[in-house]
């Protein structure tokens, strides 16, 4: 009877040590996608940022958009026009080059670039 009381108690502890781990687990779709190119242009008051591989793309950039560099977290003013970034985010409709949202870019540096 213990033994069927410790074994229910620790299988208790472990289901709610995995549930903070689930609720922080976002499964991707067919809608997320990521886009990495050089800045083209930032625009602060606009919240925008302005991404081109071949094509540009305009990145509407939100409260909720993660900005980081490294593992260190930025604000779109540190990024500026010919750095190099990673921006995932989930499409708007059919055309993959329509962003609804960003979830986060990732500042990466051109090593032949100084920064101040």
């Amino acid at each position: 009877m213990k033994t069927t009381i410790v074994l229910l108690f620790i299988t208790l502890v472990v289901a709610i040590a995995c549930v903070p781990c689930y609720s922080e687990y976002q499964e991707a779709t067919d809608d997320d996608r990521t886009f990495e190119g050089k800045v083209m242009a930032v625009n602060v008051a606009q919240s925008t940022l302005t991404v081109n591989d071949t094509v540009d793309i305009v990145f509407p950039i939100s409260a909720d958009t993660k900005l980081t560099q490294d593992i260190n977290d930025i604000k779109l003013s540190d990024i500026e026009v010919g750095d190099y970034v990673s921006v995932s985010y989930v499409r708007s409709g059919d055309d993959s080059r329509v962003p609804a949202k960003v979830k986060n870019v990732v500042l990466e540096y051109d090593d032949s670039k100084e920064r101040k």
